[in-house]
């Protein structure tokens, strides 16, 4: 089992978190509450998965705690504190919150009424300080923590992603082109199976790549030198998307495109130019997500040779299924403009 750097993080907050409560309870004698356990618990809702979230959740929380005390202060020194007041309160910080559009800050709001609220030994501003004090000690603690203390980077990740993503798409591609080589086809269940698997992973992936741009977006220094691998991976991600849609119409062209003898050598035709591009695919995103060098595919096909063919029998024969071939072809010809977009926006080719 791998401990990321999030979880360590969160336990040495929590620590430092009770470590400085400890020591402001050493100086102010026992507060007879739990203030240690009310810090570490802001500490660890303030751990983020990013720099930004954690900044973020630094501002709203500090924004609800404002909020939650003002409110908290204004009961004490009017209404009371009893249980019908603090209800009052809680719809009052709900109406301020949605009224200042601060949605995410309404519970934590809400948490600091009762934390405030809720006394045993009489009303005292001193406890009011005491308690707030202890919850942006925890908060200031794990922010500082995420920002300085293993910050977290998601380019690694990313790029496994991207590489997973790659080996399901070529695979599915592989099996896909083989059944023109074949009489026996690939269920068409199975395709739907994997490509779904494909749809699965692209969302998980575009998951990662939020919370990268993230972090890289907030560092404006860094923006220039980042922008470029930023766009490749999110060109990369979309051009797997876009032929992952062009591999489902080829399939349904390869199933219903005649299989008479008569056709096997126009299918072999296909099957070599459609083996180039898986090739290609491969040499690309080998050197995206695996920082591999890029060598340039000889293309051993004619495109216009293909094509010629293609036309040519539409014109003698113009029964519908001899329109697959063309189909297929034209697929295998928009998932070829994508996957050259890539080389000639990142310059593969000239490295």
């Amino acid at each position: 089992m791998k401990i990321g750097a999030r979880t360590v993080k969160t336990g040495l907050a929590v620590t430092l978190t009770i470590l400085l409560i400890n020591i402001l309870e050493a100086k102010v004698g026992d507060l007879g509450y739990n203030l240690a356990g009310m810090a570490a618990v802001t500490a660890i809702i303030a751990m983020q998965p990013t720099i930004k979230g954690s900044l973020k959740t630094f501002r709203n929380r500090l924004i609800a705690t404002l909020i939650g005390t003002l409110v908290t202060l204004a009961l004490a020194y009017t209404l009371g504190l009893n249980a019908f007041y603090l209800g009052i309160g809680s719809i009052v910080i709900v109406l301020i919150c949605l009224a200042l559009k601060l949605n995410e800050s309404i519970r934590f709001a809400l948490i600091t009424l009762v934390a405030l609220g809720i006394h045993h030994n009489g009303f005292d501003i001193m406890d009011v300080v005491y308690r707030v004090s202890g919850m942006l000690i925890g908060l200031t603690v794990s922010t500082g923590l995420n920002i300085v203390f293993m910050p977290p980077d998601y380019t690694d990740n990313l790029k496994t992603k991207i590489n997973d993503l790659r080996l399901k798409f070529e695979h599915l591609y592989e099996r896909v082109i083989n059944d023109l080589l074949r009489e026996e086809k690939i269920d068409k269940d199975i395709i739907k199976d994997k490509r779904q698997n494909i749809r699965d992973e692209l969302d998980d992936t575009r998951e990662v790549y939020s919370l990268l741009i993230e972090d890289v977006l907030l560092t404006r220094d860094s923006l220039p030198a980042n922008k470029i691998i930023i766009k490749k991976y999110r060109r990369s991600i979309n051009a797997i998307q876009s032929n992952l849609e062009r591999l489902t119409a080829l399939h349904r062209s390869i199933v219903f495109m005649p299989g008479e003898p008569q056709y096997s050598g126009l299918r072999r035709d296909l099957y070599r130019y459609l083996k180039y591009l898986l090739i290609l695919h491969q040499n690309i995103y080998s050197s995206i997500a695996l920082s591999k060098g890029y060598e340039t595919i000889e293309k051993d096909v004619d495109r216009e040779e293909i094509y010629n063919k293609i036309t040519k029998l539409i014109k003698k024969d113009n029964h519908e299924s001899i329109f697959e071939f063309y189909n297929a072809y034209f697929e295998a010809t928009r998932i070829n403009e994508k996957l050259e977009q890539l080389i000639e926006e990142f310059a593969l080719g000239l490295r």
